[in-house]
This record gives structure tokens, sequence and C-alpha cells, in this order.
């Protein structure tokens, strides 16, 4: 029997997937890139933005047209849950999922292995493509440059700056589930209907998966969730206290946290400080979405980022090599261009490696639905790329003082 399996989702939607192909090869099927010899066409869809539903959409209509009429056809992720009706007017024989059902995979395919009982880590067969990148142009010459003065300032802020060292299909990452959802609220999140309310993975069950991958020989780990920072919220814990007992027996791996809330990295900032000097923390997404305190307090988010804002601030002024990435919402509901240079502004003190720019779109169930989508699309898109110019120039600008950096070394 043989299984298709493709996801338009982020990287916490991707690992999902990934389990999902790891269950179905445990319990004896073959993992097959044709869609038309596949007896199993899984599905799992992003629906975070109408972009992405539409996008989703898209693909379905595809596999639909393509697959054998004897498959089964399985639409899993966020999606199913908000948008049934759109999912079935394009495949409508199709059997539809939520994060809450996965476990009816069991009674779907007679399974031996329970979904339950099977976690994701690694896969070396993943994007062969995305895994083997060749460097660009413009890294063969940042690297040349280090190589002439034998140092490593570019390639650094290379990695720095791009997903190139932590897209989720890295091959020499080893990725740990630690949680599901988020114990936010915020008003525009349409993952909060789809995942249901937070959930830790059991506490042993993680540090067993660290300790698994430390024995592999792995040196590089990411801890994927909606909201890793929340971690252990549901037990009398924090993040802080599980990377505590983690750096207890693997102190000198590297640590991803995807992703982290501004609120609660404040909250664990002293806890987790010496995590970012010392490299053990390399890496975090940590969305602010807006820094207007106007936006922030109808997106029902903390209208207060300044103490956030200190911790970065803090960050950068101690040179901690860690790469700090963020999240913002374009064109929400009664943005003015006030509330997008106060952004600008946040965005500036500080200086994330990079800005995921999404622009807006209502998602249906969320309190954002019901407001006025008062700021017009050519408006929104502006913005957009407004941001992605201001992205970009940053970036060439820690570029160019790396290159300086390397050409001035003795």
């Amino acid at each position: 029997m043989k299984l298709y399996i493709n996801s338009n989702g982020c990287a916490v939607l991707k690992h999902e997937t990934e389990r999902i192909a790891k269950y179905f090869k445990l319990n004896g099927w073959e993992r097959t890139s044709l869609v038309g010899e596949a007896d199993f066409v899984v599905m799992t869809c992003c629906g975070v933005t109408q972009n992405e539903e539409d996008q989703a959409i898209g693909i379905i209509n595809s596999l639909e047209c393509e697959r054998k009429k004897t498959s089964s056809f399985i639409i899993s992720g966020c999606l199913p849950a908000f948008a049934k009706e759109h999912i079935l007017s394009v495949a409508p024989k199709a059997i539809l999922l939520t994060y809450q059902q996965l476990d009816q995979f069991d009674q779907l395919i007679d399974a031996k292995v329970s979904f339950k009982d099977v976690y994701y880590n690694v896969n070396p067969t993943l994007d062969v493509k995305l895994m083997n990148m060749q460097p660009t142009d413009e890294e063969k010459a940042l690297i040349a440059i280090d190589k002439w003065r034998n140092v490593n300032h570019c390639q650094k802020t290379y990695e720095l700056c791009t997903f190139r060292k932590y897209i989720w299909q890295d091959d020499d990452v080893y990725q740990i589930k630690v949680s599901y959802g988020c114990p936010g609220n915020c008003s525009y999140c349409a993952t909060k209907i789809a995942i249901g309310n937070f959930r830790s993975v059991n506490k042993s069950l993680v540090l067993k998966q660290f300790r698994e991958g430390v024995e592999l020989g792995y040196h590089r780990f990411m801890m994927v969730g909606d909201e890793v920072g929340s971690y252990g919220v549901d037990f009398g814990e924090n993040i802080a206290d599980l990377l505590e007992e983690i750096h207890t027996f693997a102190p000198n791996i590297e640590i991803a946290i995807r992703y982290i809330h501004p609120d609660v990295l404040v909250r664990n900032y002293e806890r987790l400080k010496p995590f970012f000097a010392s490299g053990f923390i390399s890496y975090f997404c940590c969305a602010i979405q807006s820094a207007s305190p106007t936006i922030l307090k109808l997106m029902n988010r903390n209208p207060n980022i300044e103490p956030f804002v200190k911790c970065i601030e803090d960050m950068n002024a101690n040179g901690y090599k860690v790469s700090k990435h963020t999240q913002i919402v374009v064109g929400f509901p009664g943005e003015t261009e006030a509330d997008v240079l106060a952004t600008i502004e946040c965005l500036m003190r500080c200086d994330f490696d990079h800005i995921n720019i999404n622009k807006f779109s209502p998602r249906k169930g969320t309190k954002a639905f019901e407001m006025e989508d008062n700021v017009p699309e050519t408006v929104k898109v502006n913005r957009c790329q407004l941001f992605r110019r201001f992205m970009m120039m940053r970036k060439k600008e820690k570029m160019y003082q790396a290159v300086i950096k390397s050409v001035l070394s003795k």
C-alpha cells in the first residue's frame, strides 16, 4: 500500500505532517511522490490567512483530479476546522480530520502502531532539494572574503540574516514537538479554533527525545510548537525550568525555539539570558505582530511592548549571537500610518535578523472577522512592500558591516 502526503503549512504543521508519514511507514506503508499511484492521499492544510487557504484549496483541487478514484483522500491541518464547506466544494468525497481527530487514522488503516504512540524527530529523506542547497553566488563571495582573512564574520551574519541555518528541512536539526496550541486569545488568530486549548507534551517524553538526539550525535535541536515559550504552564512549570534541566545533561548543544510570545520572553528573560549569552539558545522567533498600542489592544495582546524591546536591546548591546526572528501583521482593521511608523521604529530598535510579514485577512470565527476591514487592499499591499524594503535594507546593512569587519581583520 502506498501513501502520498503533501502540505502547505508552517514549520509546526510540516512537523506534524512528517509525523503522519512516519506513522504510515511504521504501519508498513510505502511513501510515493506520485499522486496517481497512491492508495492514500493526505494533504495537511494551513488556513492562517486567506492566501494560505486559497493556496491549499488549489492544491486540493489538483490532488482530487490526479488521484486514483479508488484511493482515500484525507485532509487535515488547521483548515478543516473552519473551512469545511470550501474544502468539500472541490473534494466532496474527502475525509476531513481536525487536529483533535488525528487518532482516527488508526481506524482508517487498521493500524498496528497507534498514532498517539508516534513522535517525529528527523527524516533524512525529507526535502533533498532543500537539504542539499548549494551556496548562492552571494554566499560564495562572502565565504571567499572570510577565507581570505581566515575569519567567519560574513558567513555567520549570512546565517543569522537568512532562513538557511534554521529552515525546518535542515537534516542536521533534531526536531522535538513540545506543545500544541497557544494559551493566548488574539482576536485575529484562527489557529486557536483549529488546535484547541494549549497543552504541553509530557516532560519525560521531551527529555527522552533530547537524550536520544544527543546519543545520535545531534548538536542542533529545534523545539517545535505553536507557542513553545508557554511550555509547562499547564502543570505549574515554565520554559526556563525545561531548558535548565536539558542544560544539565547537554550543555553544549544549540536550541532553536519556534515560537515564543514576547510577554513570555520578558517574564523569563533573566533566567534565559545566560542561555542567549552562551549560544545554548541560538535562534528564536518571537512575533510582535505590531508595535502600536492601539492595534495591539484591538488584537487582544499586551499593548505595552516596551519591556520586550528593552530585552532585545539588551541582547544586542551584549553582542549575543542569537538569530532573532519576528512576525508582523500588516493592515489590521483601524491601522493608520502612525501605527505603521510605530512598528517600524520598534523594528529598528530591535534589529531583528528576519521579519515574516503577513497581510491581514479576516478569518471566520475570530473576533477580528467581525471588525470592519477598513484598510484598503492596495494600502495593505503597499505597506507590506514598505516593510519588505525595510527588512532588506537592514539585512544589506548588516552584511556590509560584516564584510568591513572581515576585511579589516588581522
